[in-house]
């Protein structure tokens, strides 16, 4: 069956982003954003109101900064991450850190543990809502862009969040090689053209080389294939934010600073407006005093200097690992936010040798690339093929704690690796396997992604036993792990749940959770919209009131003054206890309002268009 026939919805392409999030979708005219030119970028920010409701995007962040400990922002960084991990970086945050099942990091609302997946799914299930009231159809499918860095945990999760949020999710893509589809689209590639994607987004950095083989070569299809990719899931914007916030606090005359949620935001406009200008400056006021806080271009390039250095890095691997000099690059092309750095440009380019490719919005490129690979899974574009790479090294621990690789990083996925053990001990009937993720030799250096245990076997002498591993990784880079003992056919299979992601039962709960208070959920929306609006209302009705009641019978005067009290008691009843208040009674009451007050609204417009005042 094909991705088509599945279903008729379109695929779209989200880029869940650290400090930006966007859908897009690829049809008949092409690739395009959705939310319009100017609001297409959502904030990834999440707001927890008292009642238990969630606001995400730029009401989020405008509620925030008054309750900052209610706000959580870049939950990219801790998707799939121990407490332990980023217990440094969310010291930073006005939102509590708490430990969540397995270690996982989780944050502090209202005494409630909420999971960085739950944060992401809010997230996703804006974009979602967006995409289906401006395509006018059911989105329930997305290929979701993840740093090509990210490993299986972060992966796992990610998938964690689109299921929490309605979404099966077609494929993950490592988000340069999604840019690279929108930079190769409609281009008159070259044969073998190499290509660098430099991403450096809000929280992570990766460097992405490809060649792009066009048809031309005998392949049906212009051909993307990554060669290798590096990457730091730990450096990103955020970190030049608070670097910032750290250069003001060190300052000999400069104001002590907490390292707070209002003060990074006021270093991340700075540094933005520095993409335009040599100084910029701020005021904000903090603990009752009005603060001033200033940053130059040098300033901010020697603060941004030490990041910068850390992407070159990365970019300096990749050459090494695909064996390619720069003379043989033929485009470098810039994506994500923080790209607009004018020390980032000026030291990529001189990396390099070469002008870098701007011809791209950077803060959109992976979205609109993501949008065509769901259009090439939905069988939309059959011209384009994508081929990636496997960011780190997969393997198994071996006796000593030693760790054997079965693939190695810049592998092609899907991919396939097999291995063949036998055990350590005379009469040994199992055999712990634990995965592992990383580059070191050792497992204490690298990352557990889990362990199951092959039991079972007959007991014989050491040596004997014949154990199979293979190892099966799908194009979203996420692993399966089958082990056999060949002589007795004892067989054991995983597919790889991460010590650091949400269990089947913990997924499992949590969708039950959304269904079983899905009612609830929507009736306390529908009062809370209601209160908002009759508010308003009751307002604009009072003061047209006032102004006309002289010309105005006394018996209809005081029928809507009725009708004002009932309303405003049941506003008050509304706000002081959400379910105490019956969403139809309180509806038909607005309805009896808003149908009462016409006789108010055209007599006070009347009398406007006279000038008469009347009172």
């Amino acid at each position: 069956m094909s991705e088509q026939s599945e279903s008729a919805s379109p695929i779209v392409g989200i880029d869940l982003g650290t400090t930006n999030s966007l859908i897009a979708i690829c049809d008949e005219a092409g690739p395009r954003v959705l939310g319009g030119v100017v609001s297409a970028l959502v904030p990834s920010v999440v707001f927890f109101e008292t009642d238990g409701s969630r606001v995400v995007g730029a009401e989020a962040v405008a509620r925030g900064t008054n309750a900052p400990s209610r706000m959580v922002s870049s939950s990219k960084r801790f998707i799939g991450r121990t407490a332990s991990e980023m217990r440094a970086f969310a010291a930073a945050s006005g939102v509590e850190l708490c430990e969540g099942p397995r270690g996982l990091a989780g944050f502090v609302i209202d005494g409630a543990r909420v999971l960085p997946q739950e944060v992401s799914a809010e997230i996703l299930g804006a974009l979602r809502a967006r995409a289906e009231s401006e395509l006018g159809v059911p989105i329930d499918r997305a290929v979701i862009t993840v740093p090509a860095y990210f490993d299986d945990a972060q992966r796992q999760a990610t998938r964690d969040a689109a299921r929490l949020a309605g979404l099966r999710v077609a494929r993950l893509v490592n988000e340069p090689t999604a840019a690279s589809l929108a930079y190769g689209l409609g281009r008159a590639a070259q044969a073998g053209e190499l290509v660098v994607i430099y991403d450096l987004g809000g929280g992570t950095f990766d460097c992405t080389l490809l060649e792009i083989v066009p048809k031309t070569e005998g392949l049906e299809t212009d051909c993307f294939q990554v060669l290798a990719t590096a990457g730091d899931t730990e450096l990103g914007g955020d970190d030049i934010d608070r670097a910032i916030v750290d250069y003001w606090n060190r300052h000999p005359s400069g104001p002590r600073l907490a390292d707070s949620a209002r003060c990074l935001a006021v270093a991340a406009r700075l540094k933005c407006a520095l993409s335009t200008t040599a100084f910029a400056e701020e005021s904000i006021t903090l603990g009752g005093q009005s603060i001033t806080l200033a940053l130059t271009q040098s300033e901010l390039d020697s603060i941004a200097a030490p990041f910068v250095d850390r992407t070159l890095a990365c970019c300096r691997r990749v050459l090494r690992d695909a064996k390619v000099s720069t003379d043989a690059i033929a485009r470098v092309v810039l994506v994500g936010g923080s790209t607009r750095l004018s020390l980032v440009r000026r030291e990529v380019a001189k990396c390099f040798g070469q002008d870098l490719y701007l011809a791209l919005d950077p803060d959109r490129v992976v979205a609109l690339g993501a949008a065509i690979q769901g259009a090439i899974l939905s069988g939309n574009r059959r011209d384009l093929l994508l081929l990636d790479v496997l960011p780190l090294s997969l393997g198994l621990e071996t006796v000593g704690g030693a760790t054997t690789k079965l693939l190695m990083r810049n592998t092609p996925i899907p991919a396939r690796a097999t291995e063949k053990f036998s055990t350590s001990m005379d009469g040994q009937t199992s055999v712990k396997l634990q995965v592992v993720q990383g580059e070191r030799e050792f497992v204490e250096h690298c990352r557990s992604l889990g362990t199951f245990h092959l039991t079972g076997i007959p007991p014989m002498p050491a040596g004997i036993p014949q154990l199979e591993v293979v190892f099966l990784v799908d194009q979203n880079g996420v692993l399966s792990v089958r082990a056999v003992e060949r002589r007795s056919g004892v067989t054991a299979v995983l597919q790889v749940i991460p010590s650091y992601g949400l269990t089947e039962e913990e997924a499992s709960r949590m969708d039950s959770e959304s269904i079983t208070h899905a009612r609830e959920d929507m009736r306390r929306h529908r009062v809370t919209d209601l209160c908002v609006h009759t508010k308003l209302d009751i307002k604009w009705i009072s003061d047209a009131l006032k102004r006309v009641r002289s010309a105005l019978e006394a018996s209809y005067v005081l029928d809507l003054e009725r009708r004002l009290a009932q309303l405003s008691a049941m506003v008050s009843a509304a706000e002081a206890d959400m379910d105490s208040v019956d969403p139809e009674a309180f509806s038909s009451l607005k309805q009896g309002l808003d149908v009462a007050s016409i006789r108010v609204h055209e007599c006070a417009i009347a009398h406007s268009i006279r000038g008469t005042s009347i009172g």
